[in-house]
């Protein structure tokens, strides 16, 4: 079975906004732009069913390094990307567009936090969103 980050990671690069960078998993450039998926700690298990399937959760932070500065533009075209994220994240939940998991069922998928900056300097900026997947693991 994949890991749930790698194809979590799959289905957010099909985000029409994305720009050229780097996507990685738990990794991070500095240098603008680039994006990573993160896997964030929880319990897993949101209900266990007598035949021992799961509806299970994978909690991630989606992250972004962009160019940040006094710049009100551009600080601002910054949160507009993470919005117009949320926004397709919401309607792809509406319309049962999910990721597609390796032996499991994607059930949907929540934006948990909007997006803010998480650390920051003179040029550049960490932005993130926390984001839920929610997903039936049956017993093989």
């Amino acid at each position: 079975m994949r890991p749930i980050i790698e194809d979590v990671r799959t289905y957010l690069c099909g985000f029409p906004g994305l720009r050229d960078g780097l996507f990685g998993v738990d990794y991070l450039g500095s240098e603008p732009t680039g994006y990573t998926v993160e896997a964030m700690p929880c319990d897993p298990v949101l209900r266990q069913y007598t035949d021992g399937s799961a509806m299970k959760q994978f909690l991630f932070v989606f992250a972004s390094r962009e160019t940040y500065g006094a710049d009100v533009t551009e600080n601002t075209a910054n949160m507009a990307f993470y919005e117009a994220l949320e926004r397709w994240l919401r309607t792809n939940d509406d319309r049962g567009i999910l990721p597609v998991l390796d032996g499991r069922e994607a059930c949907g998928i929540e934006v948990l936090t909007s997006g803010y900056v998480l650390d920051a300097d003179s040029s550049a900026a960490r932005y993130q969103m926390q984001v839920r997947l929610t997903y039936l693991e049956e017993v093989n």
